[in-house]
């Protein structure tokens, strides 16, 4: 439920007895986790729209995601969070599209559940035979032990470990880039080598998949039956003996205990960080723009994902959504999403002519059939994952009496990391050490 814009103080002078300043996937798992235990929970949230950077919207009749945004289904936090049945999750295909120059095409992907990837699979330019048998080694290596278990000891880059196991450099340019590096927005493969380890193992053993109706259906499902109130800002923390003040633009609220849930760079400002903190919340942010194009039909009938193998250019990843979700266009009309690397200068219709000019290698003349529908340019989709980042992730204690932190950057960037940290940070305040002592990535 939603809750009119002023602060209610009770009879103790508390708003709430628990606050949660952010309305993202890991401030609403932590509200109702905590609801779920007894506690009192209002959750405060700046935008109109609830998931923070997992949302959808609807545009003139077609149904977008905010940006390219899927989800493993065998991340094991989103396997406690979500009723998938009620998600009615569609399954991506588990292969994609290599775009290199001149035209030329190859698939790459999972066999045993996309045959057509089979092919590709023995071919491909993008992999030597070498590399062919360089990858079997590795996924029979990751798949042994639980997967969280990949996430811990000695990190390296994923380009060092890459070529440490005796990949060429070809494929790192052709396949692991566009692949690996367009899921964590890093084109030199300067990520940590054990997420990389990570994200392989649940692309073997699941999916990745969307719900049918849009990603604003994971928030939608945690938010059930939350005090949630939309539209405030919160503008600053005060201790206050046993209780905590927040300055917010519908006035000031008090609560016994705070949990921060914004995005990484606004939770170290709430929380005063100063720079050189041993264990940073604000690490740095990867950006990304994400073009919607309509057109009168699809220019090809492709549903896999489709990567730029080229080594240069701004486009990063491109899907037509319709020919996945025909759900979400009104007709037979179809629906491109495209993200590009970082966000370039320009406005709306300058950021369209620059996917199109790069399009037209793909389809030609046919691009004069794209017609920009919306733009979303997002500064922070994920934060810097580098070799052994892990070593200085800060916990969710915080300096501030009676606040904690429920943040993807207590762990990993994304779904997983989001609902762990609310998970954790729930767990912080009610005193559950069983979840407290459950390993990252678990």
């Amino acid at each position: 439920m939603t809750s009119g814009t002023s602060g209610i103080v009770g009879a103790e002078g508390l708003t709430a007895d628990i606050i949660v300043v952010g309305a993202g996937l890991a401030g609403l798992c932590a509200a109702r986790t905590l609801q779920r235990a007894g506690r009192q929970v209002r959750v405060l949230e700046a935008s109109e729209h609830l998931g923070g950077r997992v949302w959808s919207r609807e545009a003139e009749g077609y149904t977008i995601d905010a940006g390219f945004l899927g989800m493993f289904t065998d991340y094991p936090a989103a396997r406690r969070q979500f009723d998938y049945d009620a998600l009615d999750l569609i399954i991506l295909k588990p292969s994609a599209v290599l775009r290199q120059e001149g035209g030329v095409t190859e698939l790459l992907g999972d066999p045993r559940r996309d045959p057509a990837a089979l092919p590709g699979d023995l071919t491909a330019s993008a992999l030597t035979a070498a590399d062919r048998l360089h990858a079997a080694r590795l996924a029979a290596e990751v798949l042994a032990g639980p997967a969280h278990a990949l996430l811990s000891g000695p990190d390296t880059s994923t380009r060092e470990f890459l070529l440490g196991r005796g990949f060429s450099e070809r494929s790192l340019e052709r396949f692991f880039s566009p692949f690996f590096g367009g899921l964590v927005i890093d084109r030199e493969l300067k990520t940590s080598a054990n997420l990389f380890r990570y994200y392989l193992r649940l692309l073997i053993t699941g999916d990745v998949a969307i719900p049918r109706r849009g990603m604003s259906e994971l928030p939608r499902q945690l938010a059930a039956g939350l005090n949630v109130q939309r539209g405030v800002r919160v503008h600053g923390l005060d201790s206050a003996g046993q209780s905590v003040i927040l300055r917010t633009s519908a006035g000031e609220m008090r609560a016994a205990q705070v949990i921060v849930a914004t995005d990484p760079p606004t939770a170290a400002r709430l929380l005063n960080e100063t720079p050189n903190e041993p264990r940073p919340v604000g690490r740095g942010s990867l950006s990304s723009t994400y073009l919607h194009f309509r057109a009168p039909q699809a220019l090809e009938p492709q549903p896999r994902l489709q990567l730029n193998a080229r080594p240069s250019g701004w486009l990063n990843q491109v899907l037509w959504l319709d020919q996945v979700f025909p759900n979400r266009v009104p007709g037979e009309r179809g629906l491109l999403i495209a993200s590009l690397w970082g966000i370039p200068e320009g406005d709306d219709a300058a950021l369209g002519e620059l996917a199109v000019a790069e399009l037209r290698d793909w389809y030609g003349d046919a691009v004069h059939t794209l017609d920009l529908l919306a733009v979303d340019r997002i500064a922070h989709v994920q934060y810097p994952q580098p070799a052994s980042y892990a070593d200085s992730l800060p916990g969710h204690s915080t300096a501030l009496p009676n606040v904690f932190l429920a943040s993807e950057v207590t762990s990993l960037s994304g779904i997983q990391g989001a609902l762990e940290s609310g998970e954790k940070a729930a767990a912080a305040i009610l005193g559950d050490l069983e979840v407290l002592s459950r390993p990252r990535g678990a």
